[in-house]
């Protein structure tokens, strides 16, 4: 997924204010930053915000403001600046997902193996 998408998901989940709901998932980093990235659109471009908060489904994120962010980072460079640190944020978060949920796949893997006995043979405290 490149930048500009992941993050205008970001900008879109908090702007919606669906963080409260998924933020979890999301990470603390990539909600600082996309908070971020926002804070600095409202001042570079706040019609941009207004569609961004404007969204129904936070889920589906219209290809057009997608454009704009993208428009908007292109021509200013705090802006590319936030947008870089809130898709990096995302892409390191999305990857821990990822690597929890290979995880738990090999923990599940592993316990349907059968019987695993634990031994202990001294325990002192």
């Amino acid at each position: 997924m490149d930048p500009i998408t992941l993050a205008t998901i970001a900008l879109t989940l908090i702007a919606t204010k669906a963080t409260e709901k998924v933020g979890e998932k999301i990470g603390e980093g990539a909600i600082a930053s996309g908070k971020r990235l926002l804070e600095v659109l409202r001042r570079k471009s706040p019609d941009t915000v207004k569609r961004l908060e404007a969204a129904k489904n936070p889920e589906v994120i219209d290809a057009e403001i997608i454009e704009e962010v993208k428009q908007v980072a292109a021509s200013d460079p705090e802006v590319q600046a936030a947008v870089d640190a809130t898709a990096q944020a995302m892409q390191q978060q999305l990857g821990t997902v990822v690597n929890q949920t290979q995880l738990a796949e090999k923990i599940g893997i592993l316990i349907q193996g059968g019987y695993n006995p634990i031994t202990i043979d001294k325990f002192e405290v």
